[in-house]
């Protein structure tokens, strides 16, 4: 597992399509850059990449900025978070 910084979150609900309420649940946390550089394409450091996440209750305990592991289901959504270490 390799670990991440975690950067912020958003959480609530929406109206879908069929007019009903639906919520939704995001984490966002710290990556390297990845893929090969080329003519067109330049990168460096790390970028703020958006995950969906089971519930608000995988990140209540975890400060803004602390190093988190991550635990993903089939899904690929984020359903536990461990902190590693506090910000």
């Amino acid at each position: 597992m390799n670990e991440k910084v975690f950067v912020g979150f958003n959480h609530g609900h929406f109206e879908n399509d069929k007019g009903q309420k639906q919520g939704y649940c995001n984490i966002f946390v710290l990556e390297e850059f990845a893929g090969d550089p080329n003519d067109d394409y330049h990168f460096g450091g790390q970028k703020a990449v958006k995950y969906s996440c089971v519930s608000p209750d995988v990140f209540k305990d975890i400060p803004i900025g602390s190093r988190v592991t991550c635990f993903f289901d089939d899904k690929k959504k984020c359903v536990m978070m461990q902190l590693v270490k506090k910000s």
